[in-house]
């Protein structure tokens, strides 16, 4: 369906919010009580999708990077076509100061973090309630000033206003039309910056890594080239770690349940791992217990970025000796023996299966433990390994309480630390079409996807703009450009859609980005594709 399309709904709605989990929590929300609903996770793209959209009201989120939520909403209020747009702030501030400040730059209302849903739905009606008010006094103003003129003038004195009136609405339209082809062409230049950060890195990281395979060079320069390619992997982590750092004030998250090959997931962890242990000589061990279901259905993604984090942690901070990933399994449901043979369709069995990850390490003093699942947090260690930046372990923890289980810490210090949760998931039915190539986990994921972002495939823009070109024509790919600008996430998957099957790893990058409502992504790639058409 065209978001574009003129249907019964409440109200348009545009949600700004860095974090995609409290996106798509607002959407569904939203969307299940008849709104029309837009998302997007910056004050540029906001800006964007407001010019070419206008919506009936913003919730925009406060702590953003680069433009916060104050800075949009000055902006808004700053432009005659945006001025009376209602906004309310969302944050999880809620000191005094903030909420002044908050309606000091126009905003019509404010909720505070963690907020409900019902709170959010009566707010909304509200200001949509005034906003409506204040429109037809306004227009019933217009059309009382419209008949006083009417009989105050003559014919040709209204003639001549009309004939003033028409000049001035065509030079306002064109200044209004500059005004805006300069903001468009403002945005698009700061959204393809923002992208081309990254850029440069990932080629110091590849020539880097192309130089320490070259036998030709000393073992001096051998150095140098992995001093540049750790720096440069450290500075791709400090990247994706800020834009992390929001989802720790989320106050709900969202599973993404499927059926996947558990043990494929237990073997590529295994097989990475293991170099990343042997290459500081650990000895990893995954010990499993061999009635482990073959098949699950539950969050892949959060459960693989779980386990990553910890078996990353406990390498880390392990010197000497070994790090084990066990895992074992016991049935929730059983099946009975009458059940067995029963005609009828059974319900899929459930199992709780246990992991813990062992290390041999250094420990965690007792009066640091408490704090190690607090944002920014980090031990004696892990300050003076000047990593991080504290929130791998609060983060599983709340994909792990997601997921209906809980996390927990023991250490001796000289000893060695275990991490361990337990998760109830449900029997997956194998699907002859369940493969891991599209999503494998490579040394290039560990060291630059930050904590709790999905790993991608390597694959380069270029490859990306070529892929485009190859396979979709120039109209689709305008329809996905203007669906991107405007923010409209659903015209984009059903967009996504349309790919062939024979460019699947396109489409799983592209729907990774409007998963993550990274629209600036697909708006900066499809605009070089269209620029060489």
């Amino acid at each position: 369906m065209n978001p574009d399309a003129v249907k019964p709904s409440k109200g348009n709605i545009l949600i700004v919010d860095d974090s995609p989990d409290n996106l798509r929590v607002l959407s569904n929300t939203l969307a299940e009580h008849d709104y029309k609903v837009r998302c997007v996770t910056n004050g540029e793209m906001a800006l964007i999708s407001i010019k070419n959209l206008l919506p009936d009201l913003v919730l925009l989120d406060i702590r953003m990077p680069i433009m916060d939520g104050y800075e949009v909403c000055q902006h808004l209020k700053a432009n005659p076509q945006t001025k009376e747009i209602p906004v309310i702030f969302l944050s999880a501030l809620d000191d005094v100061m903030g909420k002044v400040k908050a309606f000091e730059v126009g905003g019509a209302d404010y909720i505070t973090k963690p907020f409900q849903s019902e709170e959010v739905l009566v707010r909304i009606e509200n200001q949509l309630m005034i906003q409506r008010l204040n429109d037809d006094l306004n227009e019933r103003n217009q059309r009382l000033q419209q008949e006083i003129d009417h009989h105050k003038q003559t014919e040709a004195a209204l003639r001549q206003e009309i004939k003033k009136r028409s000049l001035i609405e065509a030079a306002l339209q064109d200044a209004k039309d500059a005004a805006e082809a300069a903001n468009y062409a403002k945005s698009e230049f700061l959204a393809r910056m923002s992208h081309e950060l990254r850029t440069p890195l990932n080629a110091i990281l590849g020539f880097s890594e192309l130089m320490q395979q070259d036998s030709a060079l000393s073992a001096e320069y051998q150095d140098y080239s992995r001093s540049i390619n750790q720096s440069g992997r450290q500075l791709l982590q400090l990247l994706n770690h800020i834009l992390a750092m929001t989802q720790v004030e989320a106050s709900q998250l969202s599973l993404n349940k499927q059926t996947f090959h558990f043990l494929h997931l237990l073997d590529s962890l295994e097989a990475v791992w293991d170099q990343k242990a042997a290459a500081k000589g650990l000895r990893l061990t995954v010990d499993r217990d061999p009635t482990l279901p073959q098949y699950i259905e539950a969050d892949e993604s959060k459960l693989r970025q779980v386990l990553m984090s910890l078996l990353d942690n406990a390498i880390r901070f392990t010197t000497q000796g070994s790090v084990s990933l066990r895992v074992n399994v016991g049935h929730v449901d059983w099946v009975t023996e009458r059940q067995a043979t029963a005609s009828y369709p059974l319900p899929a069995a459930k199992y709780q299966l246990g992991f813990e990850v062992v290390d041999t390490g250094q420990g965690i003093a007792p009066h640091e433990l408490e704090h190690l699942f607090k944002a920014f947090s980090q031990t004696t260690t892990g300050r003076q390994s000047e990593r991080g930046i504290g929130l791998s372990l609060l983060l599983s923890r709340q994909f792990v309480q997601l997921m209906g289980g809980d996390l927990t810490l023991s250490s001796t210090p000289g000893q060695g630390t275990i991490a361990q949760f337990q998760i109830v998931v449900q029997a997956g039915t194998p699907n002859p079409c369940l493969t891991t190539s599209l999503n494998p986990i490579s040394d290039y994921d560990i060291e630059l996807s930050a904590p709790f972002v999905a790993p991608l495939p390597q694959l380069s823009d270029e490859l990306i703009i070529e892929s485009l070109q190859m396979a979709m024509p120039t109209g689709w790919l305008t329809q996905l450009h203007q669906a991107a600008i405007k923010g409209f996430d659903q015209q984009i998957s059903q967009l996504i859609q349309e790919i062939p099957t024979t460019h699947a790893l396109l489409a799983g990058i592209l729907m990774d980005w409007n998963r993550n409502f990274q629209f600036d992504h697909i708006v900066s790639i499809t605009r070089q594709v269209l620029e060489r058409t």
